[in-house]
């Protein structure tokens, strides 16, 4: 009875020390910038209900991993600033999104060890496997950030 306690206990402070971090604003992402493919200048995305599908450290935006896309198709530079407890930290995590000019499908690539942003994304995030890869967008970032895009 007594491990149940201090499981429900423990649980409880972990749900609450999230949930207070989140209030706090710690490691959330608080814009977007996709810049890159034509534009004529960057968007600055601060939408709150994107910016809750683009958690870095959650990852949801990230899908299956998936064969690149024509090299025809559009690229983009999304760069994620973070809110951290020191301040925001701009650019902390950097992709390439593209999008399949055919079907609109949205596809994100995760920068490797031999790319520029590499560096800079395993100072926030390491994704062990999923780095230097192509992976589909989850569907419902890529068609947001597709509503944004030429």
């Amino acid at each position: 009875m007594a491990t149940r306690t201090r499981s429900l206990v423990a649980l409880v402070v972990v749900v609450g020390l999230g949930a207070s971090l989140r209030a706090a604003g710690v490691k959330e992402t608080v814009k977007l910038t996709v810049s890159g493919a034509g534009l004529s200048q960057a968007i600055e995305i601060t939408d709150r209900s994107l910016l809750d599908l683009s958690n870095v450290f959650a990852g949801t935006f990230i899908g299956a991993a998936a064969p690149a896309p024509d090299a025809a198709s559009p690229r983009f530079a999304v760069a994620f600033d973070i809110q951290a407890r020191d301040g925001v930290r701009e650019a902390a995590y950097v992709l390439t999104y593209s999008k399949d000019r055919w079907t609109g499908e949205g596809y994100i690539y995760l920068p490797g060890p031999r790319d520029n942003w590499y560096r800079r994304n395993i100072g926030t995030i390491l994704r062990d496997g999923q780095d230097g890869t192509w992976h589909r967008a989850s569907p419902a970032w890529g068609d947001a950030i597709n509503k944004l895009l030429p």
